[in-house]
Protein backbone atom coordinates (compact mmCIF):
# COMPACT_ATOMS: atom_id res chain seq x y z
CA UNK A 1 0.00 0.00 0.00
CA UNK A 2 2.59 2.54 1.18
CA UNK A 3 6.36 2.23 1.35
CA UNK A 4 8.33 2.87 4.57
CA UNK A 5 9.06 6.51 3.73
CA UNK A 6 5.40 7.22 3.05
CA UNK A 7 4.36 5.51 6.31
CA UNK A 8 6.93 7.56 8.23
CA UNK A 9 5.50 10.73 6.64
CA UNK A 10 1.98 9.74 7.74
CA UNK A 11 3.18 9.08 11.30
CA UNK A 12 4.96 12.43 11.37
CA UNK A 13 1.83 14.27 10.23
CA UNK A 14 -0.35 12.52 12.82
CA UNK A 15 2.16 13.24 15.62
CA UNK A 16 2.21 16.93 14.66
CA UNK A 17 -1.59 17.08 14.73
CA UNK A 18 -1.69 15.62 18.24
CA UNK A 19 1.44 17.34 19.51
CA UNK A 20 -0.41 19.24 22.32
CA UNK A 21 -1.22 15.93 24.03
CA UNK A 22 1.35 13.94 26.05
CA UNK A 23 0.86 10.76 24.07
CA UNK A 24 2.61 8.44 21.66
CA UNK A 25 0.77 7.45 18.45
CA UNK A 26 1.69 4.99 15.71
CA UNK A 27 -0.11 4.17 12.45
CA UNK A 28 0.03 0.47 11.58
CA UNK A 29 -1.35 -1.02 8.37
CA UNK A 30 -2.65 -4.54 7.91
CA UNK A 31 0.60 -5.94 6.49
CA UNK A 32 2.45 -4.75 9.64
CA UNK A 33 0.14 -6.55 12.06
CA UNK A 34 0.35 -10.06 13.51
CA UNK A 35 -2.34 -12.09 11.77
CA UNK A 36 -2.98 -14.51 14.69
CA UNK A 37 -3.16 -11.87 17.42
CA UNK A 38 -6.46 -12.30 19.25
CA UNK A 39 -6.62 -8.60 20.08
CA UNK A 40 -6.04 -7.47 16.50
CA UNK A 41 -8.45 -10.09 15.19
CA UNK A 42 -11.12 -8.82 17.58
CA UNK A 43 -10.66 -5.23 16.32
CA UNK A 44 -10.71 -6.38 12.67
CA UNK A 45 -13.79 -8.51 13.24
CA UNK A 46 -15.86 -5.96 15.17
CA UNK A 47 -14.42 -2.73 13.74
CA UNK A 48 -14.59 -1.35 17.25
CA UNK A 49 -11.87 0.34 19.29
CA UNK A 50 -10.41 -1.31 22.35
CA UNK A 51 -8.28 -0.23 25.34
CA UNK A 52 -5.73 -2.40 27.15
CA UNK A 53 -5.33 -1.40 30.75
CA UNK A 54 -2.71 -4.00 31.60
CA UNK A 55 -0.38 -5.36 28.92
CA UNK A 56 0.09 -8.51 30.96
CA UNK A 57 -3.31 -9.58 29.72
CA UNK A 58 -2.04 -9.46 26.18
CA UNK A 59 -0.26 -12.81 25.90
CA UNK A 60 0.49 -13.14 22.12
CA UNK A 61 4.03 -14.38 21.65
CA UNK A 62 6.20 -12.20 19.43
CA UNK A 63 3.17 -9.94 18.84
CA UNK A 64 3.80 -7.06 16.46
CA UNK A 65 2.14 -4.64 18.89
CA UNK A 66 5.00 -5.14 21.34
CA UNK A 67 7.41 -4.00 18.60
CA UNK A 68 5.70 -0.59 18.53
CA UNK A 69 4.79 0.04 22.19
CA UNK A 70 6.04 -1.12 25.58
CA UNK A 71 3.32 0.76 27.45
CA UNK A 72 1.21 -1.07 30.03
CA UNK A 73 -1.84 0.93 28.97
CA UNK A 74 -2.68 1.57 25.29
CA UNK A 75 -5.66 1.99 23.00
CA UNK A 76 -6.36 0.65 19.52
CA UNK A 77 -8.59 2.57 17.08
CA UNK A 78 -9.40 0.84 13.76
CA UNK A 79 -8.89 2.60 10.41
CA UNK A 80 -11.64 1.43 8.06
CA UNK A 81 -12.47 1.69 4.40
CA UNK A 82 -15.61 0.25 2.81
CA UNK A 83 -16.41 -1.35 6.23
CA UNK A 84 -13.11 -3.19 6.23
CA UNK A 85 -10.30 -2.63 8.76
CA UNK A 86 -7.15 -1.69 6.82
CA UNK A 87 -5.04 -0.54 9.76
CA UNK A 88 -5.04 0.80 13.31
CA UNK A 89 -4.02 3.79 15.40
CA UNK A 90 -1.93 2.58 18.35
CA UNK A 91 -2.12 5.25 21.11
CA UNK A 92 -0.45 5.27 24.51
CA UNK A 93 0.62 7.85 27.08
CA UNK A 94 4.05 9.40 26.90
CA UNK A 95 6.65 8.22 29.40
CA UNK A 96 5.33 8.92 32.89
CA UNK A 97 1.92 10.02 31.52
CA UNK A 98 0.07 6.69 31.63
CA UNK A 99 -2.31 7.89 34.38
CA UNK A 100 -3.07 11.11 32.45
CA UNK A 101 -3.75 9.07 29.31
CA UNK A 102 -6.12 6.72 31.10
CA UNK A 103 -8.08 9.67 32.54
CA UNK A 104 -8.16 11.88 29.42
CA UNK A 105 -8.24 9.70 26.26
CA UNK A 106 -12.00 10.34 25.72
CA UNK A 107 -11.20 14.04 25.24
CA UNK A 108 -9.11 13.18 22.17
CA UNK A 109 -11.83 11.26 20.33
CA UNK A 110 -12.63 14.03 17.83
CA UNK A 111 -8.96 14.53 16.87
CA UNK A 112 -8.32 10.79 16.65
CA UNK A 113 -11.41 10.19 14.48
CA UNK A 114 -10.25 13.00 12.20
CA UNK A 115 -6.87 11.28 11.88
CA UNK A 116 -8.54 7.96 11.05
CA UNK A 117 -10.69 9.62 8.35
CA UNK A 118 -7.72 11.44 6.90
CA UNK A 119 -5.66 8.23 6.67
CA UNK A 120 -8.62 6.33 5.14
CA UNK A 121 -9.02 9.00 2.43
CA UNK A 122 -5.29 8.99 1.78
CA UNK A 123 -5.35 5.22 1.30
CA UNK A 124 -8.35 5.50 -1.03
CA UNK A 125 -6.65 8.18 -3.12
CA UNK A 126 -3.50 6.08 -3.32
CA UNK A 127 -5.49 3.07 -4.49
CA UNK A 128 -7.26 5.20 -7.13
CA UNK A 129 -3.94 6.64 -8.24
CA UNK A 130 -2.48 3.18 -8.68
CA UNK A 131 -5.64 2.00 -10.42
CA UNK A 132 -5.61 4.97 -12.81
CA UNK A 133 -1.89 4.54 -13.37
CA UNK A 134 -2.48 0.89 -14.24
CA UNK A 135 -5.29 1.79 -16.63
CA UNK A 136 -3.23 4.54 -18.25
CA UNK A 137 -0.29 2.17 -18.64
CA UNK A 138 -2.56 -0.30 -20.43
CA UNK A 139 -4.02 2.45 -22.62
CA UNK A 140 -0.59 3.90 -23.34
CA UNK A 141 0.66 0.45 -24.28
CA UNK A 142 -2.15 0.16 -26.79
CA UNK A 143 -1.07 3.38 -28.52
CA UNK A 144 1.78 1.58 -30.25
CA UNK A 145 -0.82 -0.60 -32.01
CA UNK A 146 -3.49 2.02 -32.73
CA UNK A 147 -3.62 3.08 -36.39
CA UNK A 148 -6.24 5.82 -35.92
CA UNK A 149 -5.58 9.41 -34.74
CA UNK A 150 -6.31 9.09 -30.99
CA UNK A 151 -5.36 11.30 -28.03
CA UNK A 152 -5.59 11.03 -24.23
CA UNK A 153 -6.20 14.50 -22.74
CA UNK A 154 -6.43 15.43 -19.06
CA UNK A 155 -9.23 17.59 -17.59
CA UNK A 156 -6.87 20.58 -17.66
CA UNK A 157 -6.29 20.11 -21.40
CA UNK A 158 -2.82 18.58 -21.15
CA UNK A 159 -2.12 15.99 -23.87
CA UNK A 160 -0.97 12.90 -21.94
CA UNK A 161 -0.54 10.58 -24.88
CA UNK A 162 -1.39 10.21 -28.55
CA UNK A 163 -1.03 7.74 -31.37
CA UNK A 164 1.65 8.18 -34.00
CA UNK A 165 -1.08 8.76 -36.60
CA UNK A 166 -2.41 11.75 -34.64
CA UNK A 167 0.99 13.43 -34.95
CA UNK A 168 0.97 12.80 -38.70
CA UNK A 169 -2.47 14.39 -39.04
CA UNK A 170 -1.20 17.56 -37.33
CA UNK A 171 2.13 17.36 -39.22
CA UNK A 172 3.92 17.61 -35.86
CA UNK A 173 5.88 14.96 -33.98
CA UNK A 174 4.34 13.14 -31.04
CA UNK A 175 7.18 14.27 -28.74
CA UNK A 176 6.43 17.95 -29.47
CA UNK A 177 2.68 17.72 -28.82
CA UNK A 178 2.74 15.55 -25.67
CA UNK A 179 2.62 17.74 -22.60
CA UNK A 180 1.20 20.67 -24.56
CA UNK A 181 -2.33 21.99 -24.07
CA UNK A 182 -4.96 20.71 -26.48
CA UNK A 183 -5.93 24.32 -27.32
CA UNK A 184 -2.67 24.50 -29.30
CA UNK A 185 -4.39 22.46 -32.01
CA UNK A 186 -8.16 22.86 -31.47
CA UNK A 187 -10.10 26.09 -30.82
CA UNK A 188 -10.72 26.99 -27.18
CA UNK A 189 -14.52 26.94 -27.68
CA UNK A 190 -14.35 23.37 -29.03
CA UNK A 191 -12.19 22.29 -26.07
CA UNK A 192 -14.85 23.67 -23.71
CA UNK A 193 -17.40 21.45 -25.47
CA UNK A 194 -15.08 18.47 -24.99
CA UNK A 195 -14.43 19.38 -21.35
CA UNK A 196 -18.13 19.61 -20.57
CA UNK A 197 -18.92 16.25 -22.16
CA UNK A 198 -20.42 13.85 -19.63
CA UNK A 199 -21.08 11.09 -22.14
CA UNK A 200 -19.68 10.00 -25.54
CA UNK A 201 -20.36 12.65 -28.20
CA UNK A 202 -19.41 13.35 -31.80
CA UNK A 203 -19.08 16.62 -33.69
CA UNK A 204 -16.99 18.39 -36.34
CA UNK A 205 -14.15 20.79 -35.54
CA UNK A 206 -11.48 22.73 -37.39
CA UNK A 207 -7.95 22.04 -36.08
CA UNK A 208 -4.76 24.02 -36.56
CA UNK A 209 -1.96 22.04 -38.17
CA UNK A 210 1.60 23.05 -39.03
CA UNK A 211 2.11 26.49 -40.61
CA UNK A 212 -1.23 27.66 -39.20
CA UNK A 213 -3.35 25.82 -41.79
CA UNK A 214 -6.79 24.52 -40.83
CA UNK A 215 -8.01 20.95 -41.23
CA UNK A 216 -11.51 19.61 -40.61
CA UNK A 217 -12.04 16.58 -38.38
CA UNK A 218 -14.95 14.62 -37.02
CA UNK A 219 -14.13 13.94 -33.35
CA UNK A 220 -15.56 11.31 -31.04
CA UNK A 221 -15.04 12.11 -27.33
CA UNK A 222 -15.35 9.55 -24.54
CA UNK A 223 -14.84 10.78 -20.95
CA UNK A 224 -12.84 8.31 -18.79
CA UNK A 225 -14.26 8.31 -15.27
CA UNK A 226 -13.35 6.92 -11.84
CA UNK A 227 -15.93 6.97 -9.05
CA UNK A 228 -18.02 9.47 -11.02
CA UNK A 229 -15.09 11.84 -11.61
CA UNK A 230 -13.65 12.51 -15.07
CA UNK A 231 -9.91 11.74 -15.00
CA UNK A 232 -9.19 12.14 -18.74
CA UNK A 233 -10.77 12.23 -22.20
CA UNK A 234 -10.27 9.76 -25.01
CA UNK A 235 -10.47 11.70 -28.30
CA UNK A 236 -10.69 9.90 -31.65
CA UNK A 237 -10.24 12.08 -34.76
CA UNK A 238 -11.40 11.26 -38.29
CA UNK A 239 -10.21 13.67 -41.01
CA UNK A 240 -13.20 14.76 -43.09
CA UNK A 241 -10.93 14.92 -46.13
CA UNK A 242 -10.20 11.24 -45.61
CA UNK A 243 -13.86 10.26 -45.64
CA UNK A 244 -14.31 12.25 -48.85
CA UNK A 245 -11.27 10.50 -50.34
CA UNK A 246 -13.01 7.19 -49.71
CA UNK A 247 -16.02 8.45 -51.65
CA UNK A 248 -13.75 9.58 -54.46
CA UNK A 249 -12.08 6.17 -54.49
CA UNK A 250 -15.48 4.57 -54.99
CA UNK A 251 -16.39 7.07 -57.73
CA UNK A 252 -13.20 7.59 -59.76
CA UNK A 253 -12.98 11.17 -60.97
CA UNK A 254 -12.55 12.02 -64.65
CA UNK A 255 -9.34 13.42 -66.10
CA UNK A 256 -8.63 15.27 -69.36
CA UNK A 257 -7.78 11.87 -70.84
CA UNK A 258 -11.48 10.99 -70.49
CA UNK A 259 -12.52 13.97 -72.66
CA UNK A 260 -12.74 12.27 -76.04
CA UNK A 261 -12.40 14.09 -79.33
CA UNK A 262 -9.84 15.42 -81.82
CA UNK A 263 -11.79 18.39 -83.19
CA UNK A 264 -10.19 21.82 -82.89
CA UNK A 265 -13.10 23.11 -80.80
CA UNK A 266 -12.77 20.46 -78.07
CA UNK A 267 -8.97 20.47 -78.12
CA UNK A 268 -8.96 24.23 -77.55
CA UNK A 269 -11.18 23.79 -74.50
CA UNK A 270 -8.92 21.01 -73.15
CA UNK A 271 -5.86 23.22 -73.62
CA UNK A 272 -7.49 26.06 -71.67
CA UNK A 273 -8.53 23.65 -68.90
CA UNK A 274 -5.01 22.26 -68.55
CA UNK A 275 -3.49 25.76 -68.41
CA UNK A 276 -5.77 27.03 -65.65
CA UNK A 277 -5.95 23.77 -63.62
CA UNK A 278 -2.85 24.36 -61.42
CA UNK A 279 -4.15 27.72 -60.15
CA UNK A 280 -7.02 28.32 -57.69
CA UNK A 281 -8.81 30.67 -60.10
CA UNK A 282 -12.61 30.51 -60.13
CA UNK A 283 -13.93 28.88 -63.33
CA UNK A 284 -17.33 29.22 -65.03
CA UNK A 285 -18.18 26.36 -67.39
CA UNK A 286 -20.82 27.20 -69.98
CA UNK A 287 -22.56 25.02 -72.48
CA UNK A 288 -25.76 23.20 -73.34
CA UNK A 289 -27.09 20.38 -71.20
CA UNK A 290 -25.26 17.14 -71.77
CA UNK A 291 -22.03 18.62 -73.10
CA UNK A 292 -20.00 17.25 -70.17
CA UNK A 293 -19.54 20.23 -67.89
CA UNK A 294 -19.07 18.12 -64.76
CA UNK A 295 -16.56 15.92 -66.59
CA UNK A 296 -14.54 19.08 -67.31
CA UNK A 297 -14.88 20.24 -63.70
CA UNK A 298 -13.58 16.90 -62.43
CA UNK A 299 -10.75 16.94 -65.01
CA UNK A 300 -9.67 20.42 -63.85
CA UNK A 301 -9.71 19.22 -60.23
CA UNK A 302 -7.73 16.08 -61.11
CA UNK A 303 -5.05 18.15 -62.88
CA UNK A 304 -4.78 20.67 -60.02
CA UNK A 305 -2.70 20.73 -56.85
CA UNK A 306 -5.92 19.86 -54.99
CA UNK A 307 -6.22 16.44 -56.60
CA UNK A 308 -5.73 14.70 -53.21
CA UNK A 309 -8.54 16.81 -51.71
CA UNK A 310 -12.28 16.17 -52.04
CA UNK A 311 -14.35 17.02 -55.10
CA UNK A 312 -17.85 18.00 -53.93
CA UNK A 313 -20.59 18.59 -56.50
CA UNK A 314 -24.01 20.15 -55.96
CA UNK A 315 -26.75 20.79 -58.51
CA UNK A 316 -28.35 24.07 -57.45
CA UNK A 317 -31.51 23.30 -59.44
CA UNK A 318 -32.03 19.87 -57.86
CA UNK A 319 -32.36 20.99 -54.20
CA UNK A 320 -35.51 22.73 -52.88
CA UNK A 321 -34.84 26.38 -52.01
CA UNK A 322 -35.77 25.77 -48.36
CA UNK A 323 -32.97 23.20 -48.01
CA UNK A 324 -30.36 24.71 -50.31
CA UNK A 325 -28.79 27.07 -47.76
CA UNK A 326 -28.29 24.23 -45.28
CA UNK A 327 -26.82 22.02 -48.02
CA UNK A 328 -24.35 24.71 -49.08
CA UNK A 329 -23.30 26.17 -45.74
CA UNK A 330 -24.45 23.63 -43.11
CA UNK A 331 -26.45 24.28 -39.94
CA UNK A 332 -26.17 24.07 -36.17
CA UNK A 333 -28.42 22.18 -33.79
CA UNK A 334 -31.80 23.87 -33.39
CA UNK A 335 -31.39 26.12 -36.45
CA UNK A 336 -34.76 24.88 -37.72
CA UNK A 337 -37.31 22.18 -36.99
CA UNK A 338 -35.62 18.84 -37.49
CA UNK A 339 -32.06 20.15 -36.99
CA UNK A 340 -31.23 17.69 -34.23
CA UNK A 341 -27.47 18.15 -34.53
CA UNK A 342 -24.72 20.12 -36.20
CA UNK A 343 -24.16 19.42 -39.90
CA UNK A 344 -21.34 20.52 -42.19
CA UNK A 345 -22.35 21.99 -45.55
CA UNK A 346 -20.83 21.23 -48.96
CA UNK A 347 -18.33 24.08 -48.65
CA UNK A 348 -16.91 22.63 -45.41
CA UNK A 349 -16.84 19.14 -46.90
CA UNK A 350 -14.90 20.53 -49.88
CA UNK A 351 -12.23 22.08 -47.64
CA UNK A 352 -8.75 21.67 -49.20
CA UNK A 353 -10.42 20.56 -52.43
CA UNK A 354 -12.86 21.73 -55.09
CA UNK A 355 -16.57 22.53 -54.96
CA UNK A 356 -18.56 22.29 -58.19
CA UNK A 357 -21.84 24.21 -58.29
CA UNK A 358 -23.83 23.06 -61.31
CA UNK A 359 -26.77 25.08 -62.68
CA UNK A 360 -25.56 28.19 -60.86
CA UNK A 361 -28.01 30.25 -62.88
CA UNK A 362 -30.85 28.64 -60.90
CA UNK A 363 -29.50 29.76 -57.52
CA UNK A 364 -32.16 31.88 -55.69
CA UNK A 365 -31.31 35.57 -55.27
CA UNK A 366 -31.17 35.50 -51.42
CA UNK A 367 -28.52 32.78 -51.55
CA UNK A 368 -26.57 34.62 -54.25
CA UNK A 369 -25.68 37.29 -51.68
CA UNK A 370 -24.38 34.66 -49.24
CA UNK A 371 -22.44 32.91 -51.99
CA UNK A 372 -20.87 36.27 -52.97
CA UNK A 373 -19.45 36.62 -49.43
CA UNK A 374 -18.00 33.11 -49.55
CA UNK A 375 -16.40 33.77 -52.96
CA UNK A 376 -14.91 37.05 -51.71
CA UNK A 377 -13.80 36.07 -48.19
CA UNK A 378 -13.59 32.25 -48.32
CA UNK A 379 -15.58 32.09 -45.06
CA UNK A 380 -18.91 30.39 -44.40
CA UNK A 381 -21.47 30.82 -41.66
CA UNK A 382 -23.66 27.84 -40.81
CA UNK A 383 -27.40 28.37 -40.71
CA UNK A 384 -28.31 29.43 -37.16
CA UNK A 385 -24.68 30.15 -36.19
CA UNK A 386 -22.90 33.44 -35.55
CA UNK A 387 -19.38 32.10 -35.96
CA UNK A 388 -17.59 32.27 -39.32
CA UNK A 389 -15.52 29.28 -40.43
CA UNK A 390 -12.70 29.72 -42.95
CA UNK A 391 -12.77 27.35 -45.93
CA UNK A 392 -9.99 26.63 -48.38
CA UNK A 393 -11.78 25.69 -51.59
CA UNK A 394 -11.57 26.19 -55.31
CA UNK A 395 -14.92 27.15 -56.84
CA UNK A 396 -16.02 25.86 -60.23
CA UNK A 397 -19.51 26.72 -61.43
CA UNK A 398 -21.50 25.72 -64.51
CA UNK A 399 -24.67 26.76 -66.28
CA UNK A 400 -26.56 26.26 -69.54
CA UNK A 401 -28.45 29.52 -69.08
CA UNK A 402 -27.64 32.96 -70.47
CA UNK A 403 -26.30 34.66 -67.35
CA UNK A 404 -25.99 38.01 -69.13
CA UNK A 405 -29.73 37.98 -69.81
CA UNK A 406 -30.42 36.98 -66.19
CA UNK A 407 -28.28 39.91 -64.98
CA UNK A 408 -30.09 42.26 -67.36
CA UNK A 409 -33.49 41.30 -65.95
CA UNK A 410 -32.34 41.32 -62.31
CA UNK A 411 -32.52 37.54 -61.83
CA UNK A 412 -28.79 37.17 -61.19
CA UNK A 413 -26.53 39.49 -59.21
CA UNK A 414 -24.13 41.42 -61.39
CA UNK A 415 -21.38 41.46 -58.72
CA UNK A 416 -21.61 37.68 -58.30
CA UNK A 417 -21.54 37.24 -62.09
CA UNK A 418 -18.21 39.06 -62.33
CA UNK A 419 -16.82 37.13 -59.37
CA UNK A 420 -17.67 33.78 -60.97
CA UNK A 421 -16.88 34.70 -64.58
CA UNK A 422 -13.11 34.98 -64.00
CA UNK A 423 -12.20 32.17 -66.42
CA UNK A 424 -15.21 31.38 -68.65
CA UNK A 425 -14.93 28.16 -70.67
CA UNK A 426 -17.48 27.45 -73.39
CA UNK A 427 -17.91 23.73 -74.07
CA UNK A 428 -19.09 23.22 -77.67
CA UNK A 429 -22.25 21.22 -78.42
CA UNK A 430 -21.88 17.91 -80.24
CA UNK A 431 -23.35 19.25 -83.48
CA UNK A 432 -20.40 21.64 -83.76
CA UNK A 433 -17.85 18.84 -83.46
CA UNK A 434 -19.33 16.13 -85.69
CA UNK A 435 -15.90 14.72 -86.53
CA UNK A 436 -15.74 13.57 -82.89
CA UNK A 437 -18.95 11.51 -83.14
CA UNK A 438 -17.25 8.30 -84.49
CA UNK A 439 -14.63 8.55 -81.73
CA UNK A 440 -17.29 8.99 -79.05
CA UNK A 441 -19.41 6.14 -80.44
CA UNK A 442 -16.39 3.83 -80.44
CA UNK A 443 -15.49 4.88 -76.87
CA UNK A 444 -19.00 4.28 -75.51
CA UNK A 445 -19.39 1.06 -77.50
CA UNK A 446 -16.39 -0.45 -75.71
CA UNK A 447 -17.24 1.10 -72.35
CA UNK A 448 -20.90 0.02 -72.27
CA UNK A 449 -20.10 -3.42 -73.68
CA UNK A 450 -17.67 -4.02 -70.80
CA UNK A 451 -20.19 -2.74 -68.25
CA UNK A 452 -22.92 -5.03 -69.62
CA UNK A 453 -20.46 -7.92 -70.19
CA UNK A 454 -21.39 -8.17 -73.88
CA UNK A 455 -19.22 -8.49 -76.98
CA UNK A 456 -18.69 -5.17 -78.83
CA UNK A 457 -20.89 -4.60 -81.88
CA UNK A 458 -20.16 -3.13 -85.29
CA UNK A 459 -22.02 -0.13 -86.68
CA UNK A 460 -23.57 -0.42 -90.13
CA UNK A 461 -22.82 2.38 -92.58
CA UNK A 462 -26.49 3.40 -92.70
CA UNK A 463 -26.60 3.74 -88.90
CA UNK A 464 -23.35 5.72 -88.79
CA UNK A 465 -24.62 8.11 -91.47
CA UNK A 466 -27.81 8.62 -89.51
CA UNK A 467 -25.89 9.26 -86.28
CA UNK A 468 -23.57 11.73 -88.06
CA UNK A 469 -26.44 13.69 -89.59
CA UNK A 470 -28.49 13.89 -86.37
CA UNK A 471 -28.60 17.25 -84.54
CA UNK A 472 -28.00 15.78 -81.03
CA UNK A 473 -29.95 18.28 -78.92
CA UNK A 474 -29.05 16.22 -75.81
CA UNK A 475 -25.38 16.24 -76.80
CA UNK A 476 -23.00 13.59 -75.38
CA UNK A 477 -25.49 12.46 -72.74
CA UNK A 478 -28.00 11.64 -75.46
CA UNK A 479 -25.35 9.87 -77.56
CA UNK A 480 -24.38 7.74 -74.59
CA UNK A 481 -28.03 6.78 -74.04
CA UNK A 482 -28.42 5.84 -77.73
CA UNK A 483 -25.37 3.57 -77.52
CA UNK A 484 -26.86 1.92 -74.42
CA UNK A 485 -30.11 1.49 -76.33
CA UNK A 486 -28.76 -0.33 -79.36
CA UNK A 487 -26.23 -2.47 -77.43
CA UNK A 488 -29.03 -3.90 -75.32
CA UNK A 489 -31.61 -4.26 -78.12
CA UNK A 490 -29.49 -5.39 -81.07
CA UNK A 491 -29.44 -9.18 -81.22
CA UNK A 492 -26.75 -9.56 -83.88
CA UNK A 493 -23.23 -8.22 -84.15
CA UNK A 494 -24.14 -5.42 -86.59
CA UNK A 495 -26.16 -2.46 -85.36
CA UNK A 496 -29.01 -1.61 -87.73
CA UNK A 497 -31.53 1.23 -87.91
CA UNK A 498 -34.08 -1.04 -86.21
CA UNK A 499 -31.93 -1.09 -83.05
CA UNK A 500 -31.95 2.71 -82.72
CA UNK A 501 -34.58 4.63 -80.72
CA UNK A 502 -37.89 5.18 -82.56
CA UNK A 503 -37.22 8.83 -83.43
CA UNK A 504 -34.16 7.77 -85.46
CA UNK A 505 -36.20 5.22 -87.41
CA UNK A 506 -38.91 7.80 -88.16
CA UNK A 507 -36.31 10.23 -89.42
CA UNK A 508 -34.76 7.48 -91.57
CA UNK A 509 -38.10 6.73 -93.27
CA UNK A 510 -38.83 10.37 -93.97
CA UNK A 511 -35.34 11.24 -95.11
CA UNK A 512 -33.54 8.28 -96.68
CA UNK A 513 -29.81 8.36 -96.38
CA UNK A 514 -28.09 8.97 -99.71
CA UNK A 515 -25.91 6.15 -100.81
CA UNK A 516 -22.47 7.12 -101.93
CA UNK A 517 -20.61 5.56 -104.80
CA UNK A 518 -17.16 4.49 -103.90
CA UNK A 519 -14.31 4.75 -106.32
CA UNK A 520 -12.39 2.22 -104.28
CA UNK A 521 -11.97 -1.34 -105.60
CA UNK A 522 -14.68 -3.61 -104.25
CA UNK A 523 -13.25 -6.98 -105.03
CA UNK A 524 -11.38 -8.83 -102.34
CA UNK A 525 -8.41 -9.44 -104.57
CA UNK A 526 -7.91 -5.70 -104.97
CA UNK A 527 -7.84 -4.94 -101.21
CA UNK A 528 -4.05 -4.60 -101.24
CA UNK A 529 -4.28 -1.81 -103.84
CA UNK A 530 -7.01 -0.18 -101.75
CA UNK A 531 -4.82 -0.22 -98.65
CA UNK A 532 -1.85 1.23 -100.56
CA UNK A 533 -4.05 3.98 -102.01
CA UNK A 534 -5.29 5.01 -98.53
CA UNK A 535 -1.74 4.98 -97.12
CA UNK A 536 -0.50 7.08 -100.04
CA UNK A 537 -3.22 9.71 -99.56
CA UNK A 538 -2.68 9.79 -95.77
CA UNK A 539 1.01 10.34 -96.35
CA UNK A 540 0.15 13.15 -98.74
CA UNK A 541 -2.46 14.99 -96.65
CA UNK A 542 -1.61 13.91 -93.10
CA UNK A 543 -3.36 11.89 -90.39
CA UNK A 544 -5.33 14.49 -88.43
CA UNK A 545 -9.10 14.83 -88.74
CA UNK A 546 -8.99 17.63 -91.34
CA UNK A 547 -6.53 15.64 -93.48
CA UNK A 548 -8.72 12.53 -93.27
CA UNK A 549 -11.68 14.57 -94.50
CA UNK A 550 -9.65 15.49 -97.60
CA UNK A 551 -8.66 11.82 -98.09
CA UNK A 552 -12.32 10.77 -97.88
CA UNK A 553 -13.26 13.39 -100.50
CA UNK A 554 -10.50 12.14 -102.81
CA UNK A 555 -11.75 8.57 -102.43
CA UNK A 556 -15.41 9.67 -102.80
CA UNK A 557 -16.41 7.99 -99.54
CA UNK A 558 -17.71 9.27 -96.23
CA UNK A 559 -15.40 9.98 -93.31
CA UNK A 560 -16.89 7.11 -91.23
CA UNK A 561 -16.27 4.72 -94.12
CA UNK A 562 -12.65 5.87 -94.24
CA UNK A 563 -12.29 5.24 -90.51
CA UNK A 564 -13.64 1.71 -90.99
CA UNK A 565 -11.22 1.02 -93.85
CA UNK A 566 -8.31 2.33 -91.78
CA UNK A 567 -9.32 -0.03 -88.96
CA UNK A 568 -9.88 -2.92 -91.37
CA UNK A 569 -6.40 -2.64 -92.87
CA UNK A 570 -4.74 -1.76 -89.54
CA UNK A 571 -3.25 1.39 -90.99
CA UNK A 572 -1.23 3.41 -88.48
Amino acid sequence: MFNKIEIDDINLTISQLLDPYPIKIEVLFEEQLQQNCSLINKVKKTGMETIVRNSMGHTCERCSLKEYTSAEIFMIKPITQDRKVIGILLISGAEGQEAWFLDNYPKMDVQLDFCREWISNKVENENLRKQNHSILEEVNGLFSFIQDPVLIVGPDGTIHNMSHRAGLEFTMSKSILMGENITEIIPHDDWLKVKNSKKPQEWKISCTIKNGKQKLFTIMVKPLMTNGTIVSFLINLTPIIESKKKENEQRVLYTFHDVKGTSDSIQNVIDIGKRIAPSDTTVLLRGESGTGKEVFAQAIHSASDRTDGPFIALNCAAIPESLLESELFGHVKGAFTGATGDKAGRFELANSGTIFLDEIGDLPLPLQAKLLRVVQERKIERLGDTKSTPVNVRIITATHRNLEELVKYGEFREDLYYRLNVIPIMIPPLRERREDIPILIDYYLNKVSKELVRPPKRISEVVLERLLSYAWPGNIRELQNVVHHFIQLEIGDLVTIESLPNYFQTAANKEPVRKRESSLPSKTGESINEKEMIIELLDQYGRDTCAKKKVAIQLNISLPTLYRRITKYKIK
